[in-house]
């Protein structure tokens, strides 16, 4: 006990101090990354890049449903594109941000598919003028998704003028337009639940 007591008061008349270590650092030697945000790491994920919110299973693939005349497809709409424009432009005009917002969701949603976007024109103007003009309005509604964080690569851009215009027999108007085509979509897919989440009237 006496021999205890001197240490402590050697210890506090010459002031040293007991260094202690710093804790070890943990590693982490795992690959926890999860690309898609499904809930499954990459290293196990067997489908890359699930749809947003998408119930998934163990290896982190989706359940795609299919539709009926009971229960139709609710992205449906969604996959459809027609922009509309007016003569001699290739301006998008406001009534046409909706579909351009909806078709965004789409794709951020399903990030597996692309979109070929084709242009149009009246048979206004030669045929050269036509083709040049079909080819603006395209690339406009290309930039226009491009700018909702769509990347440039999913989106595939034709120009056929006006080769349907001479053709066909509806009003000029109609041929003035841009429609899209959505390509690799393998169908719905189960949402997870969500607070917004409702259940479906019997």
């Amino acid at each position: 006990m006496k021999v205890f007591g001197l240490s402590l008061i050697l210890v506090l008349v010459t002031g040293c101090t007991v260094a202690l270590s710093p804790p070890p650092t943990a590693k982490q030697i795992h690959d926890v990354t999860d690309s898609d945000q499904d809930g499954v790491i990459n290293a196990r994920d067997r489908c890359a890049n699930t749809p947003r919110g998408a119930v998934v299973d163990n290896q982190g693939c989706p359940n795609y449903i299919q539709p009926t005349s009971e229960h139709p497809s609710p992205t449906a709409s969604a996959r459809q594109i027609d922009v509309f424009f007016a003569l001699d432009t290739a301006k998008v005009t406001t009534d046409a941000i909706t579909d351009i917002d909806a078709m965004a969701d789409f794709l951020m949603n399903y990030p597996d598919t692309e979109l070929r976007l084709t242009g149009h024109a009246s048979a206004d103007g030669s045929t050269s003028y036509n083709h040049a003009l079909s080819y603006r309005r395209a690339m406009t509604v290309k930039r226009a998704l491009i700018d909702r964080g769509i990347t440039p690569q999913r989106i595939d851009v034709v120009a056929k003028g006006e080769t349907d215009a001479k053709h066909g027999s509806e009003s000029a108007d109609k041929y003035r337009r841009v429609s899209g085509e959505v390509l690799n979509f393998k169908g719905d897919v189960e949402k997870a639940w969500t607070i917004f989440t409702r259940r479906p009237q019997s």
